[in-house]
């Protein structure tokens, strides 16, 4: 009974998805998405110099945040697109891992735009998915480090942390649902290789770096618009 149950849910699905309105996109359409969007770091890091007072044998994280996503995909073939990512700066807490939920220590900002080519399934009724890969640079930018929290570990001393751009793959995977001849919903899943270098300086001189791996999965859902 609870398979014949799933059954009816299933061709339930499969009938509302048919009556939807057909979602085609064309070479030549323009195609808007924007939403909320967010970065979930997937972190690995190397740990600082274990002779290191305070920080030695120790590695940094971040945390995730969520802004405004918006994209804009141009369709070179009914089948074929070509996409630019984008969104408002996130801003990541800087966190040394001392395990547990570790000590925060700063944070950094980053902007991530994605150039990506993707590929469109033939639509089943108003659902058309698509896969994309590409190419990611982030920028990083105003890199800071909190003095009351980081200043009295140091004996009083002065630190600050920098962290380099990262030019790395990503890729994605995604979905449009038609809900008439322009707009539409959108769900989008990347992830994207981001490596960058934590540099650590402490009265303007630097003494260390480490490798950190943060390579986020990014979601997005919103609404998008086709003309």
């Amino acid at each position: 009974m609870k398979l014949r149950g799933q059954g009816k849910n299933a061709m339930a699905l499969v009938a509302l998805m048919a009556a939807g309105p057909a979602l085609a996109h064309e070479a030549g359409d323009f195609i808007v998405r924007f939403g909320a969007i967010q970065v979930d770091p997937d972190v690995s890091s190397e740990t600082f110099d274990s002779a290191m007072p305070v920080v030695g044998g120790l590695g940094v994280d971040v945390d995730d945040d969520t802004q405004l996503g918006l994209t804009f995909a141009y369709m070179v073939t009914d089948a074929i697109g070509v996409e630019l990512v984008g969104a408002t700066p996130f801003t990541h807490d800087i966190i040394l891992d001392t395990g547990g939920s570790g000590v925060v220590i700063g944070e950094t900002s980053h902007l991530p735009p994605t150039l990506l080519a993707q590929y469109y399934a033939p639509s089943v009724g108003p659902v058309r998915a698509y896969l994309g890969a590409g190419i990611n640079y982030t920028l990083f930018f105003e890199d800071s480090i909190d003095d009351g929290v980081v200043s009295p570990l140091l004996g009083g001393a002065d630190a600050d942390v920098k962290l380099s751009n990262s030019v790395g793959f990503a890729w994605e995977v995604g979905a449009d649902v038609a809900i008439n001849d322009n707009w539409l919903f959108n769900v989008s899943v990347w992830n994207i290789d981001i490596d960058t270098e934590a540099r650590l300086y402490v009265n303007d001189a630097r003494v260390d770096k480490i490798d950190v791996e943060i390579d986020p999965w990014v979601y997005m859902v919103g609404l998008g618009y086709r003309f």
